[in-house]
C-alpha cells in the first residue's frame, strides 16, 4: 500500500498488552507462527531472534520483568521482519525495536503519576511498571523526543 508518496507495510497485529504477565504474554502469543523458548544465553545476551528459523530465545535467568521486557522487544523485531545483516541496518532495527517496546510496555498517565510519587525515582517507578532500567530509559527518550516547544 502506498500513502503520500512512501510505502507502507502491513504488521501482524500482536495479541498481547502491557497489562499482561510474562506468562500471560506467552500464553497468548502460541497461535503467532514465531517459537519462544528459553535458553541459557551466553553473557551479556538476553534475546535474541533468528528470522531464518522464526524462533525466538530468552536468557532464563532474567527476572520476570526483564523477560517480559525481551520478550515484547524480540517480537517487535520479529513484527518488522529485521534480518538486516549490515551493521547500519542493524543498529537502526535495534533503536526502533527499543523505541516500540518502550512505547508499549509504558502507559504515559500512569508513568506520569509515578514520575511525581516517586519525585523521578527511575528504580521505584521501573518497579512498578514491571520494566527493566533500559526500557524505562528508552521510554524516556521517545518522550522527551515528542516534546515540541513552540
Amino acid at each position: 500500500m502506498e500513502r503520500l508518496g512512501r510505502i507502507t507495510t502491513s504488521l501482524p497485529d500482536l495479541p498481547i498488552d502491557r497489562r499482561m504477565t510474562y506468562g500471560a504474554m506467552r500464553r497468548a502469543i502460541i497461535g503467532l507462527p514465531v517459537t519462544v523458548s528459553s535458553a541459557i544465553l551466553p553473557d551479556g545476551l538476553w534475546g535474541c531472534y533468528d528470522a531464518t528459523t522464526d524462533v525466538i530465545l530468552i536468557d532464563r535467568r532474567l527476572t520476570y520483568a526483564a523477560k517480559r521486557c525481551t520478550l515484547v522487544h524480540e517480537l517487535m523485531h520479529w513484527r518488522h521482519g529485521d534480518a538486516a545483516c549490515d551493521r547500519l541496518g542493524r543498529g537502526r532495527e535495534e533503536r526502533r525495536a527499543r523505541r516500540e517496546s518502550a512505547l508499549f510496555l509504558v502507559e504515559p498517565m500512569r508513568y506520569g503519576l509515578l514520575e511525581q510519587m516517586y519525585d523521578g525515582n527511575s528504580w521505584n517507578i521501573a518497579q512498578e511498571l514491571e520494566v527493566t532500567q533500559q526500557v524505562l530509559g528508552d521510554f524516556r527518550l521517545a518522550m522527551s523526543e515528542r516534546v515540541c516547544i513552540i
